[in-house]
């Protein structure tokens, strides 16, 4: 198995896999969506809203605002991602006896005076400084003069499984690697299939057509399709692929990889057990 890393940065991340089997990296790519978990806003109690925005809406909105997670699963350690025992036997229980380890307390109150004011996801605040909106600038609602809300916000632990807005990414995506064959004893340098790669991954240099950036290539063969003497051939390299992770900003998109195969790892080593159990 080899790995190359080929971006890296607050927002995304992108490896070249080789070795590894094609349903096993879409695991991984699954698991990013839907398996590691992040903070939410879960639970809104309105207080007063005399917004023009439905209640449901406000707190819709409110839900999909994500969150800062990074630093407060560190602080954690490793946690069980199925509902605390205490959390499950509580649902009939007042929010003061829920247990402070899944859920975090927020709160937004906002007030329009004499003119037209937007709140935005900045005017949330959090009792728990390593759970915060990723984003300051997330319009909410916008207050008429004399409107107000006053809202108690509670954010807890969940994964993308439940709910679209404990995805953690925001894109995750396996692409096969091309094998782009060129024949310069047929190309005539005419230059169609350059005109009509979207990427711009082939070139002229030295009389010659060449390859300029392979892992660019997204195998839509319009430069195959546009040469009138066939000189260029695309195929498969299936040992190869591509893996990109775009983050949402609640974490690292280095993390989301990690986690990923760490939760694919333990549910093995459950599964394991087990068969071992049966088996015995």
């Amino acid at each position: 198995m080899e790995l190359t890393l080929l971006k890296l940065d607050n927002e995304r991340i992108e490896f070249l896999v080789e070795g590894i089997p094609l349903p096993l990296l879409n695991v991984i790519r699954r698991y990013s969506l839907a398996k590691v978990p992040t903070y939410a806003i879960d639970e809104v109690m309105v207080i007063v809203n005399t917004s023009a925005m439905f209640d449901e809406i406000l707190a819709h909105r409110l839900g999909m605002i994500p969150l800062t997670s990074e630093d407060s699963l560190n602080k954690l350690g490793d946690v069980d991602l199925e509902v605390c025992s205490k959390c499950s036997e509580s649902e009939e229980k007042p929010p003061a006896e829920i247990c402070e380890k899944c859920y975090i307390h927020m709160l937004l109150e906002a007030e329009a005076s004499n003119s037209e004011v937007t709140i935005y996801s900045s005017n949330i605040k959090s009792e728990d400084p390593y759970v915060r909106p990723v984003h300051d600038n997330i319009p909410i609602v916008i207050l008429a003069p004399g409107q107000k809300i006053s809202l108690e916000l509670r954010a807890r632990i969940g994964r993308g499984l439940e709910h679209a807005k404990w995805s953690p990414a925001t894109v995750a995506i396996v692409r096969h690697v091309p094998n782009i064959s060129i024949n310069n004893s047929l190309c005539n340098l005419c230059g169609k299939c350059i005109e009509v790669c979207p990427k711009k991954v082939l070139k002229i240099d030295g009389g010659r057509l060449t390859i300029d950036n392979l892992y660019n290539c997204i195998i839509c063969w319009q430069c195959v399709y546009s040469c009138p003497l066939k000189a260029i051939d695309i195929a498969i390299d299936e040992d190869k692929n591509i893996v990109r992770i775009e983050s949402s900003g609640s974490l690292n998109p280095e993390t989301i990889v990690r986690k990923s195969i760490e939760i694919l790892l333990n549910e093995l080593k459950t599964i394991s057990k087990l068969i071992m159990q049966w088996s015995g």
